[in-house]
Formats: C-alpha cells, structure tokens, sequence
C-alpha cells in the first residue's frame, strides 16, 4: 500500500445545474479551511511521503482563497491537479502567471466534458458549457498547459463514447477519464439510469476504444468487475479523501451524498485529530466494511449489481444505489441546484 495522493473536497460552490452531480451546497457553501489542509499535506508529507494532491469540488477555483491551497500543496513540495467545469480558466491562467512554482507542479487541468456534441454535454449540464470547455482545451493548447478530460457516462450521452475519443484526441488531450455515474437520489436518476447489462456493454466498447486509441483511456472504480470482492483504490487507500467539512472519508463518491442509515463513512474529523489517528481511523471503517461484505457474499445468491463494488458499497451506508429497477436509498430532497435555490422550487423525491 502507497498513499500516493490526497485529494479534498474543497468547496460546494459551482456555477453549474449538473442533473448527475453527488454534491449538495446549501445556501451558504462550505469551503474547506486552508489552514487544516496544509496540515494534512504537510503530515501526509512527512509521515507517507505522499507526492500529489487533488483538488475537486463543487467548482474548485471557487474557493475564496484557491491560491492558498495550491500554495499548501507546492510549498511542501507536491504536484497538482484539479476537476474544473473551464469556466473560470482565465483566472487559473493568471493565478499561474502570478508565482511560477504554481504553474511548474500542476501536473494537468480536467476538464469535466459530458458529451461529444454541444446538445448532449449542455442538456446534462448548462447551455453555453459546451464552448466553454472547448475554448479552454484550445486555451490549454495555446498555453501548453497539459489538459484532460473526465466524462461522467450516462444513458443520455452513452451514445457517444466512440465520438468523445475521437474528439479528445482531435483536441490534444493527455488523457480521457469515463466515469460511471452514481446515482444521485433525485428525480434525474429515472433518465440517466443504465442497467446492470448496459454497464457491461460500455466496458466492453472502451476496451476496445482503449485498443484503437493512442490516447491513454482511463476507467476509475465503479464499473463492474468479474470478482465481487474487489479492493478499490479507496480501501487500497492509494488515496486519502478530505471532505469539504474537513474530514477524512471513504471516498469522494461519499462525501455530501446522503444517507438512510446508521453507519457513517467518516473516519475522523481533522480539526480535532492529526491525518493519521484519522487514518488508523479510515483502517478500522475498511477493515469492518470488508468483514461485512464477506458474510454478505457467503450469505446469498449473487446479483448483478454485487460485481459494481463502489454500487455495494453505496448500498451498504443506505446512500442513493442502482437497482434493476432503478434507485434505492437515500433520496435527496434537496435545493442542490443554484437556480432551483433562486427560485424556491421544490425538487420531486425519487419515486414521489
């Protein structure tokens, strides 16, 4: 085991109405503490040696002070990158200009890219968002900034898997994520649902768009394996997780998703223990998850959906999770959506 990385949830602010995003901002956003993660980078630092942090959101360049965070990161020595919706490029251009060692350890900016034509990437996330996100490839290009792309596949831009290689390498793109969506508890899970068969058919084209491709084609945790007990870098823990509260957690794909049951998936809070009492923490979780999800694999017949490790372990903390008939568990009713914030509009639940 390495830690390689950390990673923190940096802030609940965005500009966007994503219909498949997990994050939750209220009416007054959480930012994390800038103080609390140069501590934590500084302890992941000395104690493992750990090289690299990631910076994700909500909108990460919408932390009031997003320069201290990469400050945090490059004065103890570390590479970064973070997940951007390209919207606010220029200001991370001129943040960059501003002190070289910035610009020096980011290691790539990903840009979230949802769709290959501009109806799909906009329909899931805004109008206009499409060209943002191409005018700042074009920027990154121009710039010689090395860039990514991360798309998060759903039923709606599923169609277009093959046409996104194509248009991330046309673009000069470093590398391609594919994401899996996870549910997110509302009523846009109905129309962006996939089965547990049609999950299968998206691993077996990007293998083979991986195949054709000279660009690297990325699959993160999620997608079905052909063992049900799979150890995700998660609980491998090749990776730590701060959530926007300052705690030390399972995974991004827990943070701020909510919850029907009693177990919770923080390991500890950083503001009151150092990283690695929270981390000694973080083995204890695993460890009695991974007990659990054997006397549930010895106890019954397996389904399709026990080989998607991340929908189990979802499931298992009673959040939002894929069914064959669609979404169970925590529904969100919530106003997750700035402009549904604006305008007072109550969300439907799941199922309502």
């Amino acid at each position: 085991m390495a830690i390689e990385s950390i990673g923190f949830h940096v802030t609940d602010r965005c500009q966007l109405d994503c219909d498949h995003c997990l994050r939750d901002p209220d009416q007054k956003p959480n930012d994390i503490d800038v103080a609390l993660v140069r501590d934590a980078i500084r302890e992941a630092r000395a104690v493992y040696r750990t090289k690299h942090v990631i910076f994700t959101g909500g909108e990460p360049t919408l932390h009031p002070d997003f320069r201290g965070l990469v400050d945090a990161a490059i004065d103890q020595g570390c590479t970064w990158h973070l997940v951007t919706n390209a919207r606010t490029l220029p200001d991370l251009l001129r943040m960059l200009a501003e002190r070289p060692a910035r610009r020096a350890g980011l290691s790539a900016v990903c840009f979230s890219l949802d769709g290959a034509t501009e109806a799909v990437h906009d329909g899931i996330r805004e109008a206009g968002s499409y060209r943002e996100v191409l005018r700042a490839a074009s920027a990154s290009q121009a710039e010689g900034l090395p860039f990514s792309f991360q798309m998060v596949v759903n039923a709606r831009n599923v169609h277009e898997l093959e046409a996104m290689g194509m248009l991330a390498s046309e673009l000069g793109a470093a590398r391609l994520s594919f994401g899996m969506m996870q549910p997110t508890g509302t009523h846009h899970d109905a129309e962006l649902y996939l089965s547990a068969r049609a999950w299968r058919n998206v691993v077996d084209r990007l293998d083979r768009l991986s195949a054709i491709l000279k660009l690297p084609i990325n699959l993160p945790e999620g997608f079905p394996r052909e063992t049900p007990f799979h150890t995700c870098s998660a609980f491998a823990m090749n990776q730590l997780h701060v959530d926007v509260r300052g705690r030390l957690n399972l995974c991004c794909q827990h943070s701020g998703i909510p919850s029907s049951g009693d177990k919770s998936d923080v390991a500890g809070d950083l503001h009151e223990m150092p990283l690695t009492e929270a981390h000694a923490g973080l083995l204890d979780l695993i460890h009695r998850e991974q007990r659990e999800k054997i006397s549930y694999l010895r106890d019954r017949t397996l389904e399709p959906w026990d080989l998607f490790a991340c929908n189990h372990c979802l499931k298992s903390f009673g959040k939002p999770h894929w069914t064959d008939e669609g979404t169970a568990g925590a529904p969100a009713q919530r106003a997750r959506w700035r402009g549904a914030w604006d305008k007072k509009v109550r969300l439907p639940q799941v199922g309502s």
